[in-house]
């Protein structure tokens, strides 16, 4: 299957229904309650992208920069995700809370860098190959030396990050 239309892309079928019920609506003499459905409906499915979909770090750069934080003094936390796994969309909510709680402590530092990568950008080819990527989701922990402690795939315990940082 091609990288653009894949078996993860639900939201490529929410959106072609979409179409065909905007071709439906408008070819039947709509009404103003008709318009204000679909206009909701469309702008739910919106949103929901929007909010759901798993974005990679902003990275500068390409691959070596990634593999220069890893061992560089900060534990690291290495997401290979893609915008079509639907396992990716569901756990992002629980890595942004853990994103939240350990990287954005301003007076202290971070006490871990969370490196989203999207495997099919050329980070994440050049990545995936150094680090034997096999499925997404996958969690690599690195401590502050660059060492690997564990990695997961396909699920993601936030408690387990916590206690490798102890």
């Amino acid at each position: 299957m091609g990288t653009f239309i894949n078996y993860y892309s639900f939201l490529l079928v929410s959106f072609g229904i979409i179409g065909v019920a905007a071709l439906v609506l408008l070819t039947h003499k709509p009404k103003l309650n008709d318009y204000i459905s679909f206009g909701i409906i469309a702008f739910i499915t919106i949103m929901t992208w929007v909010i759901l979909h798993p974005r990679q770090t902003p990275l500068m750069g390409d691959s070596k920069n990634v593999l220069n934080m890893i061992g560089a003094g900060t534990p690291v936390l290495l997401e290979f995700q893609s915008p079509y796994c639907i396992s990716c969309t569901q756990i992002k909510p629980a890595v942004d809370q853990l994103e939240r709680e350990l990287s954005a402590q301003v007076s202290i530092g971070p006490q871990l860098h969370i490196l989203r990568v999207n495997v099919q950008n050329q980070i994440g080819k050049d990545l995936g190959s150094v680090y034997g990527f096999q499925a997404t989701p996958t969690f690599i922990f690195f401590d502050a030396d660059g060492k690997e402690l564990w990695r997961q795939i396909g699920n993601f315990d936030p408690q387990k990050v916590r206690d490798s940082l102890k």
